[in-house]
């Protein structure tokens, strides 16, 4: 099935994606999908923390991202030329989503896809019948 753009010759919206925590649970996932999109005319920069770029498909281009040692400038210099950005970080990384943010807006990056993948905002611990808030929720409400 064609898409309403390929009826009219119009290009992808995007010609180039950046994903954070490609290596993760929904990042791997969200990967795949990009990967194996029938329309597959943009290019695909994979963000995955040091040591984990094996988890990643070889057709990607795939950077390394240590969310402790990131800064906004070497970050912005990673995304230019990026059309969108998906975030798909989760727990204690999401810290870095607000300096991802500010670095996409230095490099012109036109849309900024924020994490809410993850956990439910309840959870209930193994044998314990009361639900808990999940302190990785705390962190999406800033």
């Amino acid at each position: 099935m064609s898409s309403h753009a390929d009826n009219y010759g119009l290009p992808s919206a995007f010609g180039t994606i950046a994903l954070f925590g490609a290596s993760g649970q929904i990042g791997g996932r969200i990967l795949n999908a990009l990967v194996s999109s029938n329309r597959k005319d943009f290019e695909i920069i994979a963000f995955v923390p040091p040591g984990s770029d094996s988890q990643v498909s070889k057709s990607v281009t795939v950077k390394a991202f240590d969310l402790k040692q990131a800064t906004r400038e070497q970050l912005a210099q990673d995304l230019k030329g990026v059309d969108a950005i998906v975030s798909a970080l989760n727990g204690p990384a999401l810290e870095a989503q607000a300096t991802i943010q500010d670095a996409a807006a230095e490099a012109g990056v036109q849309r900024f896809y924020p994490s809410e993948h993850g956990l439910h905002q309840i959870y209930r611990k193994p044998n314990d019948p009361m639900g808990h808030i999940h302190p990785a929720w705390n962190l999406k409400a800033l």
